[in-house]
């Protein structure tokens, strides 16, 4: 009796081991940028502003090649030497289907929207010139995508119910509204935008800002704008990573929160990404190899840490185990390598 309920742990503990994936370099980062149509000019110049601004952000501070960023505005000729396209449905397809082309499963997309958003109950839409995206034509299109390693940012009113359909599995996503009901302009992108601009957003001093660390960042800081102002709070922004369709006001370890707080915009380092790009065109020495070996390894062994409240107790130590130890012998090996041994 008691072996044969053994049966389905020793089956789950070879089935996981053996479906251990083996460490991989860090991937490509790629960047949709899209400002909505404004409407009014001073929506048009505000928007612009937002999306030029992370634009900069991408290109100065977290390192992004500016052929992996394709930028879509309602009027690109305020800015033709930024801006890539008119952001139109058309335009936007196109932005995912070239992505979807060239994109590797390790590669890592960010997605930042900035406009006006509606809701009719049914459909969350983000509008452009044009026709309207809906939050369902998003999800295919984030769906199409090799990579499932993507950050999407929605800061447009009424953009709380994109959480429901585009929730998955290794996507992190950031709405300004709580809901469809919320739908005057928001002012949660200048926050956000903030909270990547600082070294007061990185609480655990670890010279990058993660996700949950620029979410809880910038909520706070618009929180502290609404009591100052003395406005009766219009927007509640929401975070989701864990894929259960619902985001969160708070994060909470049991909750949301564990993704985001791994997930980044910038690299591990300026340093570490070029040397990435050798290990890509086959230049790095025997030694960046191994250290980017490595640091892949630390990050699959965290990625595995967030899962353990999901996991068998039986599943995890296993899996865990089989990590730290190649973790050992690596670091033997540089060590040896490192001594001329």
């Amino acid at each position: 009796m008691k072996v044969k309920s053994l049966l389905p742990i020793v089956f789950s503990l070879l089935l996981f081991h053996n479906a251990l994936p083996q460490p991989t370099l860090f991937g490509d980062r790629y960047a949709i940028i899209i400002g909505g149509i404004g409407g009014q000019p001073e929506f048009t110049e505000t928007y612009l502003q937002q999306t030029s601004r992370m634009y900069n952000l991408l290109r100065e501070r977290f390192y992004y090649e500016p052929k992996n960023i394709l930028y879509l505005f309602e009027k690109p000729e305020l800015d033709s030497a930024k801006i890539d396209f008119q952001a139109t449905a058309e335009n936007i397809r196109k932005a995912f289907q070239k992505l979807a082309n060239i994109m590797k499963e390790n590669d890592q997309l960010f997605v930042f929207m900035v406009g006006h958003g509606s809701y009719d109950g049914d459909w969350c839409k983000f509008n452009l010139v044009g026709a309207d995206l809906r939050d369902i034509d998003f999800m295919q299109l984030l769906d199409q995508l090799p990579a499932k390693k993507t950050i999407i940012v929605n800061t447009t009113s009424a953009s709380g119910p994109f959480i429901e359909r585009l929730s998955a599995p290794e996507r992190v996503i950031l709405t300004a509204t709580k809901s469809g009901q919320e739908h005057f302009a928001t002012n949660f992108a200048d926050f956000f935008l903030d909270a990547l601009s600082t070294e007061e957003a990185d609480v655990n001093k670890d010279q990058r800002i993660s996700m949950a660390e620029a979410f809880t960042f910038a909520k706070n800081r618009q929180d502290k704008w609404f009591e100052e102002k003395r406005r009766i709070r219009s927007e509640h922004p929401l975070l989701d990573d864990n894929g259960d369709g619902k985001g969160s006001l708070t994060l909470d370890a049991a909750a949301d929160g564990q993704q985001a707080s791994r997930s980044y915009l910038g690299p591990v380092s300026a340093e570490w990404q070029a040397v990435a790009k050798k290990s890509q065109s086959g230049q790095a020495s025997p030694g960046e190899k191994l250290l980017l070996e490595k640091m892949a390894l630390e990050q699959q062994i965290e990625d595995l840490k967030a899962k353990k409240a999901q996991m068998p107790p039986e599943v995890y130590s296993r899996q865990l185990e089989t990590l730290l130890v190649r973790l050992a012998k690596l670091n033997k090996e540089i060590k040896s390598q490192s001594s001329g041994k």
